[in-house]
């Protein structure tokens, strides 16, 4: 299990391989790691679900970790929109089901860390 810390955050992975993840494009990746995202300040934490790549199967380094928390937080920003400028922000047809549940996943990563952080999201992006 790889651990760190990162401004003001103990990040961990866990890698499971027992999820497939469900990007709809042909590739099978089971590489699933869960990542535990802990607020040193607060004690508050959370976890959401992270495949890495088929050429690097394991979340390993401090490097791994921080970037994995970085697609999560990314993940977050992008759920702040509303449905149409994220459809507009990144290529998707509003009237995409498929738009429409990836949305949904960002939105429930902004919930997530707001439970966790209470501070600006988007400064919290900007720092890595």
């Amino acid at each position: 299990m790889a651990t760190c810390e990162f401004k003001g955050f103990k990040l961990s992975a866990k890698y499971t391989g027992s999820k497939k993840a469900d990007w709809g494009n042909g590739h099978e990746n089971w590489n699933h790691h869960k990542i535990t995202v802990k607020n040193t300040e607060t004690g508050k934490q959370t976890s959401f679900d992270f495949w890495a790549s088929i050429a690097n199967p394991e979340v390993r380094s401090r490097e791994d970790l921080i970037g994995a928390f970085e697609c999560f937080v990314g993940d977050a920003v992008a759920g702040m929109n509303d449905f149409n400028d994220f459809c507009s922000e990144f290529g998707y047809d509003e009237d995409s089901r498929r738009a429409e549940k990836i949305y949904k996943a960002c939105q429930k990563a902004t919930a997530k860390l707001q439970r966790i952080y209470n501070g600006d999201i988007h400064s919290l992006y900007s720092r890595f």
